[in-house]
């Protein structure tokens, strides 16, 4: 039986869908617990293989969150051709959910017909019980969605491109990167940029013309209250989902406040 979308049924039901960056089993089935509607999955910026990858989607599905996976690219070192293959390696694991961190229009394009694909978990599962193979591959292709993951140059100089794609069904917008490529590659981000914003607030109309689900993330915060206002933020703007950055980062900031008044009711500083 195919796992309930959690992702997917919270933002059609008008509701933002609030995830965070996890990539371990225990992690995922303690935001399960907490009511979060989804698990980015990163293998960017980690050590993630398409193993551990293929296991955390189960260990989401079962847990009952749904898992969303970044995928490795650079999209600051220009076109890569391989994202279309390692796309079509993660389609065939189960990623139904893929962040696409890309440097223009080609890759999305390249991705968005990947996507069409039937290879999904097909080497020991056959998604076919009979020679009415056209109504599935369709179905399995509506229930893929390719996320581009906004933050380089060439994402912003196709911004509106992308946008348009007629078979673009989400969007995602990596704020903590893209205000730096705005500030003119600035060595810190700038989650309050007007130019930022300016953008946001042009994708979300679009999104709303077109039946787009948007999505972005809080960039850093070093406060709990201040994490919470920018994920008020983001929902005002209309956000339909929002990754309130790592479940590690969150505990980092939750112990800067906590230790600190530990250690002085211990009378160790």
């Amino acid at each position: 039986m195919k796992p309930k979308n959690h992702l997917m049924d919270t933002m059609r039901s008008g509701r933002t869908a609030l995830g965070v960056w996890a990539n371990d089993p225990e992690t995922a089935e303690l935001c399960a617990h907490l009511g979060l509607d989804w698990i980015m999955i990163d293998m960017m910026f980690t050590g993630m293989d398409f193993h551990d990858v293929q296991n955390m989607i189960r260990s989401c599905e079962a847990a009952g969150i749904t898992p969303v996976v970044r995928m490795q690219t650079n999209p600051w070192h220009g076109y890569d051709a391989r994202i279309g293959v390692d796309l079509s390696r993660l389609q065939g694991i189960g990623a139904e959910y893929v962040l696409i961190s890309h440097s223009g229009l080609q890759e999305i394009d390249e991705a968005l017909e990947i996507a069409r694909d039937w290879h999904r978990r097909a080497l020991w599962i056959h998604p076919f019980a009979n020679r009415e193979w056209e109504a599935r591959t369709t179905e399995m292709a509506e229930g893929t969605y390719i996320i581009p993951h906004m933050e380089s140059q060439g994402a912003i100089d196709d911004f509106d491109a992308i946008l348009d794609h007629p078979d673009l069904k989400m969007f995602f917008f990596a704020m903590t990167d893209l205000s730096k490529v705005l500030g003119g590659n600035s060595k810190k981000p700038d989650f309050d940029s007007p130019q930022l914003w300016q953008m946001v607030d042009k994708a979300v109309k679009k999104a709303r013309e077109r039946g787009i689900m948007i999505g972005a993330n809080t960039s850093y915060a070093y406060t709990l209250e201040e994490m919470r206002q920018r994920v008020q933020r983001l929902h005002d703007a209309g956000m339909n989902f929002i990754m309130v950055q790592g479940a590690q980062f969150l505990f980092q900031v939750a112990m800067m406040d906590f230790l600190p008044k530990v250690r002085k009711d211990l009378g160790l500083i």
